[in-house]
């Protein structure tokens, strides 16, 4: 059941990435500014970051209340969605100073570590279930969410955090 999961949640990670970047543009709010605000580098993050934990809590709950027990789930949660913000930016990156911002090499690169970032997911769900090691995975997923929004209300001025397109920093 644990490659179900992680296959179902490839796609729905994926799909889920569309949704995630527009939310804040269709309902502007302090609420929906945990989602990107714009199209700097920076706020891509959070749309890896919140793709990956919606999509994941929604599979869970799913699976759950069909009597599946997916072990680790939040240590497998924050592990592989770290690894794959990670791993998304070392190859995004020299691709987006290369040829800039081209939305087929964005999609592609995103599918590719989704990918990669779920094959370690699945390896962590396939080991024994730790309930230290998913409290503090929780209490990290809160920390990060609360940084990731500080930061977008409160950006460094580097460019990862300058929007190219409208031409600022952060929430309008």
């Amino acid at each position: 059941m644990n490659k179900k999961f992680v296959i179902y949640n490839t796609f729905l990670t994926f799909l889920m990435g569309f949704l995630v970047h527009y939310i804040y543009s269709f309902i502007p709010s302090v609420i929906t500014s945990i989602f990107p605000v714009n199209e700097s580098l920076y706020e891509h993050i959070k749309l890896i970051y919140l793709s990956s934990i919606i999509s994941s809590t929604i599979l869970y709950i799913i699976m759950r209340n069909k009597g599946y027990i997916i072990n680790n789930f939040l240590f497998g949660l924050i592990v592989s969605t770290v690894f794959n913000i990670i791993i998304f930016y070392l190859v995004y990156l020299p691709l987006y100073n290369m040829y800039g911002k081209v939305m087929i090499i964005t999609l592609i690169t995103y599918f590719i570590t989704i990918c990669l970032s779920n094959y370690l997911y699945y390896l962590i769900i396939e080991l024994d279930n730790s309930k230290k090691l998913n409290l503090i995975s929780f209490i990290m997923l809160i920390v990060i969410m609360f940084i990731l929004t500080y930061l977008t209300y409160h950006p460094l001025k580097v460019p990862f955090f300058y929007d190219t397109i409208n031409h600022y920093y952060g929430i309008k």
